[in-house]
């Protein structure tokens, strides 16, 4: 019987010691299975892009996306196509926003240049249409009217991401469909341009005509500021100037102060520039020396004209750089239009507007 009791004792403290040694066994097991998967996962080629291919968006499919019943066709002449095409006019709109602005700027942005762009076309129609193509409203020349961009080249030029980009755009056209700027009852010329560099222009500084609604405004958010330097050595301003005004008679001899900067516009655009016997306006110069805006200073050196330049295009009216640093600063697309054309209001019926031009609406017509 003790032989027996010790036996039994025995297998008693060998009973936990093996269940220590079942779970170490488990524990083990799973050790390996977790090495073995690792090793495996990192022993497997990485996928590359174009195994899982992304789709592009598809484009929104504008009016029954939006429910909007478009109202409005318009003749644009395609300069590009040397062709004229009839179009629903918020498609339009939608290219001339694709075309005129970075599609990368806020969306508030891109709205307030949706209503100008709209309220330029408008008053174009309402006003005899493109001067260069008399059959239709608006030409794709940003010379004449307002750029525009096909959906053809949209594709060309964003490749994968132009169906991401035309809905990007189409929602802020859509989103203002149909809005226009009025002042006192009237379509506005709602002009515009791409950097004010800080101020912009009242409209008689630039065109023909002073506009209530185009008056010079600051415009504190153009974020970045574009700039330009440009160097014009002495033979080759003297080149240019005697170019384009014969009656400057600019010589080797008076070259280096053949070009005077007379009087400056308070916004710091120049107003006046002399060059050599003639006196011309300070925007002309940027023709003559391909320089981005009329807001430019000018160095002398040993080997020619320094000029630097801030700001792109005349100034007046809406500035796109600066819109998209006021939406940047949480303003929105009525406030940014509301601040760069003075007094404006906007109306939301576009057939209705259309009635409240006058016929003899003063236009900003080039100045001399």
């Amino acid at each position: 019987m003790k032989k027996r009791k010790r036996y039994s004792a025995n297998w008693k403290l060998l009973l936990p010691l093996a269940a220590v040694l079942f779970v170490l066994l488990i524990v083990l097991l799973l050790m390996v299975r977790t090495c073995a998967v690792m090793w495996m996962a990192e022993s497997r080629p990485t996928p590359t892009p174009t195994d899982t291919p992304t789709p592009a968006p598809t484009r929104i499919d504008l009016y029954a996306y939006y429910n909007f019943v478009e109202t409005q066709k318009i003749p644009v002449y395609d300069h590009r196509e040397d062709k004229l095409i009839v179009m629903d006019f918020e498609s339009y709109i939608i290219g001339v926003v694709g075309a005129e602005m970075p599609v990368a700027y806020e969306t508030e942005a891109l709205k307030a240049q949706a209503v100008a762009a709209r309220t330029y076309a408008l008053r174009k129609i309402l006003r005899g249409g493109c001067a260069t193509y008399p059959e239709a409203a608006c030409c794709t020349n940003s010379k004449c009217c307002q750029a525009y961009i096909s959906d053809a080249r949209m594709s060309e030029r964003w490749g994968d991401a132009a169906g991401m980009n035309y809905n990007r755009i189409a929602d802020a056209v859509m989103s203002t469909a149909g809005e226009v700027l009025v002042y006192d009852g009237e379509i506005v010329d709602a002009m515009f341009h791409a950097c004010s560099g800080g101020v912009t222009e009242n409209s008689e500084n630039v065109y023909a005509n002073a506009l209530p609604y185009l008056r010079g405004v600051d415009s504190p958010y153009e974020e970045p500021m574009r700039t330009q330097t440009v160097e014009v050595g002495f033979a080759e301003a003297m080149e240019k100037i005697n170019a384009a005004y014969p009656d400057a008679h600019v010589t080797t001899e008076n070259v280096r102060t053949a070009i005077e900067l007379k009087e400056v516009f308070p916004s710091g655009r120049v107003k006046t520039v002399r060059l050599g016997d003639v006196e011309i306006v300070g925007k002309k110069l940027r023709t003559v020396f391909d320089l981005q805006s009329a807001m430019y200073t000018m160095d002398v050196t040993d080997n020619g004209f320094v000029f630097h330049v801030k700001g792109y295009g005349h100034g007046v009216g809406l500035s796109q750089n600066g819109a998209n640093g006021f939406a940047q600063h949480g303003y929105t697309y009525d406030q940014i239009l509301k601040h760069y054309y003075t007094g404006v209001s906007i109306a939301h019926d576009l057939n209705g507007a259309a009635k409240a031009i006058a016929s003899d609406a003063p236009e900003a017509t080039p100045a001399a």
